[in-house]
């Protein structure tokens, strides 16, 4: 007799079990990777106090600081957040300053 009761709490226990809940979505809160500049070589540009030079082929890829959202190029500051972004989180900034709203003097 204990057996049947057991066997009966048993099978009440994986009737009644509760449904799966769905598993979260992960998030990520970083908005920008990385940012590619590219531009004619030889071209100058200083980000997050440092200075690079274009190379003779290719772009400058570099990953994003957390405390540099702006660029120098050309003497002029560029706000780098206007630039859009790729589906991996890259910015393509172009170093030819030829959209005014985009800089500010320093």
């Amino acid at each position: 007799m204990l057996q049947i009761i057991a066997a009966t709490a048993a099978a009440l226990q994986i009737t009644f079990a509760t449904p799966p809940t769905a598993a979260p979505q992960p998030t990520c809160n970083i908005k920008t990777v990385s940012y590619k500049f590219t531009g004619t070589p030889g071209a100058e540009f200083r980000y997050d106090g440092e200075k690079f030079v274009m190379p003779k082929t290719g772009s400058i890829e570099l990953i994003a600081s957390k405390k540099a959202t702006d660029a120098e190029i050309a003497g002029h500051k560029v706000t780098l957040d206007v630039f859009p972004t790729d589906e991996f989180g890259t910015r393509t900034v172009p170093l030819s300053i030829a959209d005014a709203s985009t800089t500010t003097t320093k």
